[in-house]
């Protein structure tokens, strides 16, 4: 499968968002928005929804830390550069919940993407994995930029492509140049990556190494 680096937007205040934005528009066809409700996790993140549409010139899709997803999909169904929407399982409460939030999405025409925690076990999401478009594996404990990457995660990528060869796995959380070839040999295809995406040479230097799978 095709390798594909997102960049992240995990910022506290509006100002460092329309920064952000802005940089990585340049060099990106698509950017993920982290939206930390600082209930869900613990960390709160900027992901005003007017104040994002009057600033994103570029494609997006939202990676939802929060405790009521369907709610904030609903903000954000009128902006037609949302491409994608990633939820956790940890935050509905049952098999139902998931499946009408994937239904949903896709009758509005986004693509779905399932995210889980560190400590959720892969034999929990299994049911879900046909009706997905992702798999997000948090390589860190959600909420927070700069963690190091659990190497536990591997092990978990390699389930998932053992269960399904066509899903897009992407891990979240940790990612760097010294990693990257290792959790891409596990079975990952997507890369998302925050703050060290910051610099055009960095950029370039994960870019380049992402074209040798």
């Amino acid at each position: 499968m095709k390798v594909r680096l997102v960049p992240t937007i995990l910022v506290p205040n509006f100002l460092e968002f329309e920064k952000r934005v802005k940089f990585l528009e340049k060099y990106f066809y698509l950017v993920q928005i982290d939206c930390a409700d600082g209930r869900f996790v613990g960390n709160k993140t900027f992901y005003e929804v007017n104040k994002v549409n009057e600033v994103v010139g570029v494609n997006f899709e939202l990676h939802l830390m929060v405790e009521y997803p369907l709610i904030e999909i609903n903000k954000w169904l009128n902006n037609k550069r949302l491409k994608g929407v990633i939820f956790h399982y940890e935050a509905v409460d049952d098999s139902g919940g998931i499946l009408n939030i994937i239904n949903y999405l896709h009758k509005k025409k986004i693509k779905v993407g399932l995210a889980i925690n560190p400590n959720t076990k892969v034999e929990k999401i299994n049911e879900f994995l046909p009706y997905l478009d992702e798999l997000l594996v948090l390589g860190v404990k959600p909420g927070w930029g700069g963690r190091k990457f659990l190497p536990s995660s591997l092990q978990k990528i390699r389930k998932l492509r053992k269960l399904n060869k066509k899903i897009n796995i992407g891990v979240d959380g940790g990612v760097n140049l010294q990693n990257a070839r290792k959790i891409i040999k596990s079975g990952a295809n997507v890369l998302y990556v925050g703050h060290f995406l910051s610099n055009i040479n960095n950029i370039k230097a994960f870019k380049t190494l992402i074209k040798n799978f």
